[in-house]
This record gives C-alpha cells, sequence and structure tokens, in this order.
C-alpha cells in the first residue's frame, strides 16, 4: 500500500526540482514558474510535467503558492530539506576566508573589542546581520586581581582576566582594612588565582585556599572579599551588527514579519536564550522559521555555530537573515569564523 504523499521520501526527480527551485528563489527573490524554470535550469521535462512535480511537493509542504498563477516558493519545510540534505555547505569556503579579514580580528589584544569586530565582519561578508554572544565570566581565566580603597568600608575588587576583560565590584567589608592591607591581599590573591578560570576557583580553589590557611590569618579576610566579588556570574551579552541590510530585503519589511525580527533583536533576553540552546550543540546549527521562537517569528532565519576555549563551549556567533538567505555563502562563513574565534581565544587564554 503506498504511503499518503506527505508522508513519503521524495525521489530523485523531487529533489533535484526542490534543490534547483530553492537556490533560484534564494537568488532571485521572485517565485518560480514552471515554464521559465524548466528552460534555465535545462530539464529534460515538459513545463506540464513540471507542474506535476511542483504540485506534488507542494502538497508535501515543500512548496506554496502565494497567488494563483504566481509560481511557487519554498517552505520552512523546503528550506530545512535543503539546508539538511542538498547543501554542498563548503562549497565557498574559500571565498569566505577572504571576506572574513581574520588578520584584522587577530589583531585586538582585548575580547570585546575581538567579537564587536567579527560581528560586523560576519554582516559585511554576509549582507545580512551579524551576531555574537559573549561567553560568561565563568569561562574567563584570571590575570591580576587588585583592590582598591573606597569610601565607608567600601572596596572596588578589580580582575582583569587574560583575554583582556576587566571584572569590577564593590564589597563592603564591616572593618576598616590599610592600603598595605589590601596591597597584600592583591598580591595574595593574584598568586593563588591567577591562572584558574572563575568555575574552576569557585568549585574547588576557595575551598583549597581555606583549609591551607590558619582561621586567625588576615588572608582568610582577603578569600572572603574576593569569594564575595567572584560570586555573582553576570548574564552574557550580545553583539548584532548590520540590521540595515535586513532592512533592504523587499519581504522582511512586510509587517509581520518586520514586526518579529525587530522584537528579536531589541529583546535581548530573548535573542541570548536562542543563541544558548544553540551553544550546546556541536558544528554548524540553523534554525528556520517558527523553529527560531515557536510562531513568534516569521520569515527569518538564523545560522550559529559555538566558539571554544580549548574544548570547552563558551559563546556563540552567527548570522541572522531572511529564509531566503544565501546558505552556501553564510554556512561556511559562520563555521569558518567560528574556527577563527576558537584559535584566538584559546591562545589568550593560556
Amino acid at each position: 500500500m503506498a504511503l499518503p504523499i506527505n508522508e513519503r521520501a521524495l525521489n530523485d526527480r523531487e529533489t533535484a526540482v526542490l534543490r534547483a527551485l530553492v537556490y533560484e528563489y534564494i537568488s532571485s527573490g521572485k517565485p518560480v514558474g514552471s515554464r521559465t524554470f524548466v528552460q534555465k535550469y535545462s530539464f529534460t521535462l515538459s513545463p506540464a510535467t513540471m507542474r506535476n512535480v511542483m504540485f506534488d511537493l507542494e502538497a508535501m509542504g515543500y512548496l506554496i503558492s502565494p497567488h494563483t498563477s504566481a509560481g511557487r516558493i519554498p517552505t520552512d519545510k523546503g528550506y530545512r530539506y535543503y539546508v539538511d540534505t542538498l547543501l554542498d555547505t563548503y562549497e565557498s569556503i574559500l571565498e569566505s576566508k577572504m571576506n572574513l579579514r581574520e588578520d584584522l580580528v587577530r589583531r585586538e589584544i582585548q575580547l570585546e573589542k575581538m567579537l564587536s569586530s567579527i560581528t560586523r565582519m560576519l554582516s559585511g561578508a554576509s549582507h545580512y546581520a551579524g551576531m555574537v554572544l559573549t561567553p560568561k565570566p565563568d569561562f574567563a581565566v584570571v590575570k591580576h586581581i587588585e583592590m582598591v580603597p573606597l569610601d565607608s568600608n567600601e572596596i572596588l575588587v578589580i580582575m582583569v582576566t587574560r583575554t583582556g576583560v576587566v571584572l569590577n565590584k564593590k564589597i563592603t567589608v564591616s572593618e576598616s582594612l590599610t592600603l598595605d592591607d589590601l596591597h597584600r591581599f592583591s598580591k595574595y590573591l593574584t598568586a593563588e588565582l591567577g591562572g584558574y578560570a572563575l568555575y574552576e576557583i569557585r568549585a574547588k580553589i576557595f575551598e583549597k585556599l581555606r583549609s591551607e590557611l590558619s582561621r586567625e590569618t588576615e588572608l582568610q579576610i582577603a578569600l572572603d572579599i574576593a569569594q564575595l566579588a567572584l560570586g555573582d556570574v553576570e548574564e552574557p551579552d550580545v553583539y548584532i551588527e548590520g540590521i540595515e541590510h535586513i532592512l533592504h530585503i523587499p519581504e522582511m519589511v512586510e509587517s509581520d514579519r518586520l514586526k518579529g525580527f525587530l522584537r528579536l533583536v531589541e529583546e535581548k533576553k530573548l535573542l541570548a536564550s536562542i543563541m544558548e540552546r544553540c551553544l550546546e550543540r556541536d558544528g554548524v546549527n540553523t534554525l528556520i522559521g517558527d523553529e527560531i521562537a515557536e510562531n513568534e517569528i516569521s520569515g527569518c532565519s538564523i545560522v550559529t555555530t559555538s566558539y571554544k576555549i580549548g574544548n570547552r563551549r563558551v559563546g556563540v556567533i552567527g548570522i541572522i537573515g531572511p529564509t531566503r538567505m544565501d546558505y552556501q555563502k553564510v554556512v561556511p562563513l559562520v563555521d569558518y569564523a567560528g574556527h577563527v574565534v576558537s584559535e584566538l581565544l584559546t591562545k589568550m587564554s593560556r
């Protein structure tokens, strides 16, 4: 017994037609009609046969006809099939490497500047919007700690990481501490905590140091202050560049799509939560249409990859654009950028 049309796998002819049709629509932005399509892609099919194939693909949910006799365009399901099974993702890797200008990224010595630079480059190379989810401070490796006195028993604890990030935290203490005390505390903490990531310090280093100190020593106060200063975990930030590219794409300025896209980029918590889901996976990930935010965002796709310090995934970079984005260019571009950032962060953290 034959399977219903919407449950069976695509045959070779349908696969070839779907691949060419998605490519054509990405290139032109116009619904694809059967006659010109057959001629342009040299299919050995009559226009009538092509219409039948398109009709079957529409019945299976891969295509949709926006208007009567207006040709077909891919659905989210059509794009998903194209990305997952048809796309030669590394076809344009050499071009992507040239466009990225990684030499400019490598010149940056501070993490924030490096990530901001890679965001702009992803946008410029793709002509969509580039985005980066910054690492949580948990993964920062301590380089130097300094305590500075403020007013009324307040101390400013300054921590410099190996990636150039500076974290500040005000701490109120119950007793007066001299400049000599704070200098001694700073020297001790830098010596003992330097070279460890924050998550390691919280998990085991504080406990280890306390066990090595006598209860009476003033250095216990230094550990108390440091534990308070390093205890709060800041939420990762999201950088996004190139929104103006999206606003020049005709279908993205339609009312519903524009509203959803602007909500996505304006509500940083929503975008951060989406990117954090991608942090859990290796490789390049694509979210297409309704996959992004459960029917709240339409007409957009997000392509991301995680970047690492060593073998640990710490953040996400990616590109957001229309579902009609040039996946053949975007997928290898994002993949390559992820490798560049991972390599640089790993070197910076040593």
